[in-house]
């Protein structure tokens, strides 16, 4: 499996905080059957974490030499970018960066209010020619309160990334389900921090198999997060049905 979505590179944001925790998260998403990590560290213009790419990318080379006796997990390096107006100007700038260098971009937004704004800042980056990955659509309230608010997204052609854990969770299961189920979802990734938010995708692919298919698990957890580590065409998520139902 494949996660597109961590944050493992210690000391760089609210994510993993010393080499010995990132070591142990590594330990445990090996032992789980992950074989490749991007690290997206976050990139946030008006916060507290704004790391420039020419100095996360320095952290990286150095984690790779301090964690290459632990794992043998391939590595890569990426940030989630919080949604600001000058993203275009900054990714054209090398000042952050895409997902492994590819034409892929992961985007977070405020989690309780989300601007109109916000649409231009994507269009934008839309016509640099990335694809934009939104992060965690689950964990945002106007979400919550609007299942159907995801698709100012998805009718641009925008592809969701759905977090392991919103999979075990009672307000965010069968809206997850629902978006599986209409073709919207086209990533499932740890988004992992710390011990309590672990590196881990197996449950996950389970739930998938058990509650859809085989190969929609492949889709969501190895063969499209695959296509990004190649920077390649991610085709159309087909629409499916729930094995069970009754449950949205």
């Amino acid at each position: 499996m494949i996660d597109i979505h961590s944050h493992l590179l210690y000391g760089v944001d609210d994510g993993s905080e010393t080499l010995e925790d990132s070591i142990e998260l590594l330990k445990k998403a090996q032992s789980d059957g992950i074989t490749d990590i991007i690290l997206t560290p976050h990139y946030i213009r008006n916060g507290e974490y704004r790391l420039k790419a020419k100095d996360i990318i320095k952290r990286y080379h150095d984690f790779i030499k301090e964690v290459k006796d632990y794992t043998d997990i391939n590595l890569y390096i990426g940030n989630e970018l919080y949604i600001h107006s000058e993203l275009d100007n900054m990714i054209l700038m090398k000042d952050i960066l895409s997902l492994n260098n590819s034409k892929y971009v992961l985007v977070e937004f405020p989690f309780r209010e989300y601007k109109d704004d916000y649409d231009e800042y994507l269009y934008n980056l839309d016509t640099l020619g990335y694809k934009i990955i939104i992060a965690h659509p689950e964990r945002y309230k106007y979400v919550k309160d609007d299942k159907n608010f995801v698709r100012r997204w998805t009718d641009c052609g925008y592809l969701l990334q759905v977090n392991q854990n919103s999979l075990n969770k009672n307000d965010t299961r069968h809206m997850i389900y629902d978006w599986v189920a209409k073709g919207y979802v086209y990533f499932i990734a740890s988004d992992a921090h710390n011990e309590y938010r672990p590196c881990i995708l197996s449950d996950a692919y389970k739930n998938i198999v058990k509650n859809f298919n085989k190969d929609l698990a492949d889709r969501l957890l190895i063969n499209n997060p695959k296509c990004v580590l190649e920077d390649k065409y991610i085709s159309k998520m087909p629409i499916v049905k729930k094995k069970f139902l009754g449950l949205f």
